[in-house]
């Protein structure tokens, strides 16, 4: 898959997490490599998952969190696997047993 970024185009590469801790390959430095974060804001002493975001790196899935929702006491994201199911979201209208 190949990403246009200001009228560069740069080859897109998405790869497991056990593919990740391998290092028998080198990778092009151009290559960008998107990763899933769980985005977590805190308010007072607790901690609220706010959503699963597909970003280069936790910043940049923290900044894109933070302009959906807007701002919190602090942030964290946590990187999920490319292989890990998706998270739970309760349907509308779907009644609890």
């Amino acid at each position: 898959m190949v990403f246009a970024q200001g009228g560069q185009q740069r080859r897109l590469v998405m790869e497991k997490r056990t593919e990740q801790d391998k290092k028998t390959k080198s990778t092009n430095e151009d290559d960008i490599r998107l990763r899933r974060w769980l985005v977590s804001f805190a308010s007072g002493p607790r901690w609220y998952s706010v959503g699963e975001f597909v970003a280069l790196d936790g910043q940049a899935a923290i900044d894109r969190a933070i302009e959906i929702f807007g701002s919190a006491s602090n942030y964290r994201a946590e990187e999920i696997p490319w292989d890990a199911a998706p998270l739970v979201r309760p349907r509308p209208g779907e009644k609890k047993t």
